[in-house]
């Protein structure tokens, strides 16, 4: 707001009450001496570069918005780092959709709606360990049973002499599509940072691959560890490649502007690849309140509310004050919702999250990973680690392999986190954190390899609850397939696979979708596309027809089968998660539920077999509109571009194409090269592999690492956009030529 005006000023209140620079400043505070002397050396530098560079010398986008950035802190660090949680979280946007579809559809029809994770799927333990079961073996065996004590947080109120439990409650019922008015309040705002708020509520797309050989695998008898973090676009890139050196301090890899570490790389000793856990640490309690609004009700008395008082500088007006309430669960997200939307009217809604406790030491992990000489340095710099939880996979010079999810989680003393909880009973609270002994790990497995997609880590049957929804194992289980039994493996090896886009996805779906269409009432274009679907060996190429026919059909058939049991707010949440919908419509189509098919809206009873064939008809059409009547000349990445949107800038017409990018692409969010289409924007991809390295522990160090679009801020620069061939080509080799010897062979 300070810089934009009050168009900015619903984001601005809604992270001032959910408290990003509250916990931020806190968690600076508990942060080690040595910690914070690295990160104000990197804020110096930061801070040297502000101080001689002004008006012109600045990027385009501080002339136009009249603004030039303040000295940047380690305060600014840590609520940077929070904000990175926060676009890996969205657990808080399942748990609203969630109740929201139990209060339309019964929790019957909601749990056919939102299958779980199937039980006969692969997990990341099981899989390395060579079974599914539980095994001593991947954890450490003394580890204790006891819980650890939740920590405070500045987010959550003290301990205060409870108020009299006579006091009248100011609300009490249960208000029906909370996830559809959480959107409507943070739509009142600029596009670009209320589609960051919603960090991917509406479709699934955000991921992540990685994985890891030993010795056993490959040419060099050294490990090779690969990962590819999906993450949505941006330009400038939300990734910066970078080597820094130092005496016998030597890392290399993509760090994150802004935060004074690498995130993802290796250095001299070992080597490390994350992907997103998505693990349940936020919760939301609905509160009882006093007939002012000043105290909670718990356990059967009135606690008083903790009340801070925010300043919200606003460019051209006067600033506006904010009061947000705290209860013992956390900030009362529900007043900047309401105020932020005058239809809205959310009862009393409480956010816990553990990214708000106020001793957060994520960031000191990643300085201690960065020195890490060997396994053992290496989990204790994942001791340190808060969140977002993430699936660490590991190598090292040594020719160790090892897997790693650190983070807390939270231990609930009754339910599951699916659903909002009532706060005033002290039936769902907090316990405690799962103990960090007692977090998944595998060292040197059986398997000689460890492979993570963002599928459920351990086995089904371990008591461990780590979260309950895991999208579709495919990207998973297309890596393994082409890893398993594979010896002499090289770099070059390891980038076919992150090039792999075989769809699982339509291997799945496609041959019960051919075998239900009915092409006898069809229009005359669908037995051409039929015959072209038919004869496709499911690689979504960009050049190729059958994935933009398959992916149009598949996009049509939630709205065609479920649109009318939902209505338009609740389909518009549920249509982008596509393994639900894939899930759902795979039991809804082999067990012929004309219940779920039929209309409820026209007089007709439609059968499944006629609405599969309306989808593919209504997909048909979508891509005549887009490509033109000669089927024969549709190609995927016409109607499927990369698109990179200006952070800022994208929303002003003119400067769109002087500043934004795109390019046609492959893939589909099944492929190991994720090509996720957006609901929001139809076929096109909004979340990327933003970011691929490729790591050779071998003496030769045969290492690759690639951005997506370039390494400067500047659209003048020549490095604006210049790795955005390589990128859409997984190509990382470099002639050498090109490029100092000092840096091939930096380790």
């Amino acid at each position: 707001s300070e810089v934009l005006g009050a168009a900015a000023l619903p984001q601005d209140r809604f992270l001032r009450t959910v408290g990003f620079g509250r916990a931020a400043r806190s968690a600076w505070q508990h942060l080690s001496a040595e910690a914070r002397a690295d990160i104000n050396a990197y804020v110096a530098g930061i801070n040297a570069f502000l101080i001689s560079h002004h008006g012109r010398q600045l990027p385009p986008e501080f002339t136009l918005l009249n603004f030039e950035p303040e000295p940047w802190s380690g305060e600014d660090v840590l609520v940077w780092v929070k904000m990175m949680a926060w676009d890996l979280g969205a657990n808080y946007s399942l748990e609203l959709f969630r109740r929201d579809l139990v209060e339309k559809v019964g929790a019957e029809r909601a749990a056919q709606l939102m299958p779980p994770y199937p039980a006969d799927a692969p997990t990341i333990m099981g899989a390395a360990l060579g079974t599914d079961a539980p095994s001593h073996d991947a954890r450490d065996p003394g580890a204790p049973s006891s819980v650890t004590p939740s920590s405070s947080t500045n987010n959550v109120a003290p301990s205060a002499e409870p108020a009299a439990a006579t006091a009248t409650m100011a609300t009490t019922g249960v208000i029906p599509a909370w996830s559809e008015l959480f959107r409507q309040a943070l739509a009142t705002g600029h596009p670009a940072v209320t589609e960051f708020l919603l960090n991917g509520a509406r479709t699934e797309a955000l991921g992540s691959n990685n994985w890891v050989v030993d010795g056993t695998m490959t040419a060099s008898g050294k490990p090779i560890l690969a990962n590819d973090p999906h993450l949505s676009t941006h330009i400038p890139s939300l990734w910066y490649l970078a080597h820094m050196s130092a005496g016998a301090f030597d890392v290399i890899g993509g760090s994150f502007p802004g935060a004074p570490a690498i995130a993802i790389g290796r250095n001299s000793h070992i080597a490390w690849g994350e992907t997103n856990v998505a693990a349940d640490v936020e919760d939301f309690y609905l509160e009882k309140l006093d007939a002012d609004g000043k105290a909670a009700e718990f356990q059967g008395r009135f606690e008083p509310l903790h009340v801070i008082h925010e300043e919200i500088k606003v460019k051209g007006r006067a600033p506006v004050m904010v009061d947000v309430r705290v209860t013992r669960h956390g900030p009362l997200v529900s007043d900047a919702l309401n105020v932020m939307n005058a239809g809205s009217s959310l009862p009393p809604l409480a956010f816990r999250w553990t990214a708000l406790d106020g001793d957060d030491s994520t960031v000191e992990a990643f300085l201690k990973l960065n020195e890490a000489k060997n396994w053992d340095e290496f989990v204790e710099a994942m001791r340190l680690f808060i969140t977002p939880s993430q699936n660490f996979v590991y190598a090292d010079t040594e020719g160790h392999i090892g897997y790693f999810l650190p983070g807390r989680i939270p231990i609930r003393q009754a339910g599951d986190g699916l659903t909002p909880s009532p706060g005033w009973t002290g039936d769902h609270e907090w316990t405690g954190f799962v103990p960090f002994d007692a977090l998944p790990r595998v060292f040197d497995p059986p398997s000689h390899m460890i492979v993570t997609a963002n599928h459920r880590p351990n086995p089904q049957d371990d008591p461990l609850m780590i979260a309950l929804e895991y999208p579709e194992p495919y990207r998973a289980e297309q890596i393994t397939a082409l890893l398993r039994g594979r010896r002499g493996l090289t770099a070059s090896d390891i980038q076919k696979v992150q090039a792999d886009v075989y769809s699982r996805h339509a291997a799945t779906l496609l041959p019960l979708l051919l075998k239900t269409v009915d092409a006898t009432t069809a229009s005359s274009d669908v037995p051409q596309a039929l015959a072209i679907l038919r004869e496709w060996k499911y690689n979504a190429d960009r050049d190729s027809a059958a994935p933009a026919i398959f992916e149009a059909w598949f996009l049509a058939l939630a709205p065609a089968i479920v649109g009318d049991d939902l209505g338009p707010r609740l389909l518009d949440s549920y249509e982008g998660r596509y393994s639900f919908v894939t899930r759902f419509i795979s039991h809804t189509l082999t067990s012929n539920d004309e219940a779920w098919c039929d209309d409820s809206r026209t007089p007709v009873k439609e059968s499944c077999r006629a609405v599969v064939t309306t989808a593919l008809q209504q997909g048909l059409a979508a891509l005549t509109q887009s490509m033109g009547a000669d089927m024969k000349s549709w190609k995927w990445g016409t109607v499927h571009p990369a698109v990179f949107p200006h952070q800022g800038l994208d929303a002003v017409g003119l400067l769109r194409p002087l500043v934004s990018r795109s390019v046609p692409n492959g893939g589909d969010w099944s492929t190991v090269d994720v090509g996720a289409v957006s609901v929001q924007h139809p076929l096109e991809q909004h979340e990327i592999p933003g970011y691929r390295q490729i790591v050779d522990l071998s003496p030769d160090n045969d290492s690759r690492f690639l951005d997506a679009v370039g390494q400067s801020g500047h659209p003048l620069s020549p490095h604006y956009d210049d790795f955005l061939p390589d990128w859409r080509a997984v190509r990382h080799e470099i002639d050498p030529a090109r490029v100092p010897n000092s840096h091939r062979q930096a380790r």
